[in-house]
């Protein structure tokens, strides 16, 4: 066994290494995503124990994990597509605009947990109202989502409320 391990331990290297490097142009974004799940992880996870007096959830912890390993799916298909049809530059652009959506969402994520954890902090409190907020009066399209998310969550309360 320890003879297949020796053997194929190069191979392995090498498409990793191969694989990454074909990926280095996207590879700041998996970082940013990386960075806001871990920041969005621990401001859940600590508000969750402190605030709410909730024990570890590993069921909430893979959750987010997995929400988490979908972005970084979505990057890299977007990016492999891109390439795959020469427009690289297409691509990175796309996979920016899905990078600023998860920093906008998980951003206000974290700001809420901050808050909750923080109650007393008007900075906090200040820079989430700006990210929820002021925020939806620049971006037209996103105060729309923001309603339609709403409309979707009452009417599915309603369905639920008379079935």
């Amino acid at each position: 066994m320890d003879n297949v391990l020796t053997t194929f331990k190069p191979l392995v290297v090498t498409i990793l290494s191969v694989i990454m490097a074909y990926l280095a142009p996207v590879s700041s974004m998996v970082y940013v995503i990386f960075l806001l799940f871990l920041a969005n992880c621990i401001a859940g996870i600590v508000a969750g124990i402190v605030v709410e007096k909730e024990a570890f959830s590993v069921k909430k912890f893979f959750r987010c994990l997995l929400e988490t390993m979908v972005f970084f799916i979505l990057v890299i298909l977007v990016y492999v597509l891109g390439d795959l049809m020469d427009k690289s530059g297409a691509a990175i652009q796309c996979i920016t605009g899905i990078v600023y959506a998860v920093i906008y969402f998980y951003s206000v994520n974290v700001f809420r947990n901050l808050t909750r954890l923080f109650p007393d902090s008007r900075t906090l409190k200040f820079l989430y109202y700006v990210l929820s907020f002021e925020i939806l009066k620049k971006l037209p399209f996103l105060k729309r989502f923001e309603e339609n998310e709403k409309e979707v969550e009452r009417k599915l309360q309603e369905d639920s409320d008379n079935g």
